[in-house]
């Protein structure tokens, strides 16, 4: 048996120990995000945001005139959206909409942007590669900070941005994610090319590339690896829930 098979057989053998609660048809995947409770947002090409429940049950549905360049959940009740073409980003429920520009005098080039905490946001600034944290509501920079770009072999290619237990996390393409601090100091590098996307469960970081999901304990830097059919283009987890997302279909299973 070759090594390659022996690794297919493994695979599904633990997706096969866990419980399917669900499969949901779907087109078009751009991408999927959980909330803290653990529902599932899928975003399509077309631009419209589905959330789902925990058992696979289909809870709303929005369209965005455009492709969000930032999505955020958040805790589900108050999510986080930014838009690229008008400079604008939304902490937003069913009931209020606070709405914020990206003014000039927080960044020249805003790149990346994403939520820190309920009320301010981090904006990555490509034109001097700098990481600003803003507090909109008074209009002020609260913390501003160079990326090292010594570390670099390459011109960087910044590609996701999320904070998460006060870091800041950062996906440059071609070398790693970075991890900075509160004041946007840099306090580590993990190395990781190509890395798409990536989410947390509890302590850990996690991301998927090919066929393995990697986890890094943010607090003991213990690492560990799963395998993961490497069809799937995201695979999110919580506590009693896997997410196995696909281009045209979500397998949802019980991991208790």
């Amino acid at each position: 048996m070759t090594l390659l098979l022996s690794f297919l057989l493994l695979s599904v053998n633990v997706i096969s120990q866990q419980k399917k609660i669900a499969t949901i048809e779907i087109t078009d995947v751009h991408s999927a995000y959980i909330d803290r409770p653990g529902d599932l947002y899928v975003l399509q090409k077309n631009n419209t945001l589905r959330k789902y429940d925990t058992l696979g049950t289909l809870v709303s549905e929005q369209h965005f005139q455009e492709s969000p360049a930032t999505f955020d959940p958040r805790d589900g009740a108050r999510l986080f959206v930014c838009f690229n073409s008008i400079k604008k980003c939304s902490f937003f429920s069913e009931e209020t909409k606070q709405e914020f520009g990206i003014e000039p005098q927080y960044a020249i080039d805003p790149h990346l942007i994403c939520a820190s905490g309920d009320h301010n946001f981090w904006i990555l600034d490509r034109s001097d590669v700098s990481l600003k944290r803003i507090n909109p509501t008074q209009s002020k920079v609260i913390a501003d900070a160079l990326i090292d770009q010594e570390q670099f072999t390459q011109t960087p290619e910044f590609t996701f941005i999320r904070e998460y237990q006060n870091f800041l996390f950062v996906i440059e393409k071609k070398s790693g994610i970075l991890i900075f601090n509160s004041l946007g100091k840099q306090i580590k590098k993990i190395s990781a090319t190509e890395v798409e996307y990536l989410n947390f469960l509890g302590e850990e970081l996690y991301y998927k590339k090919n066929d393995k999901l990697f986890f890094y304990n943010l607090f003991d830097i213990s690492t560990r690896e799963t395998p993961v059919d490497p069809a799937c283009k995201f695979l999110l987890l919580t506590d009693a829930r896997k997410y196995l997302i696909y281009e045209n279909k979500i397998d949802i299973f019980d991991k208790n």
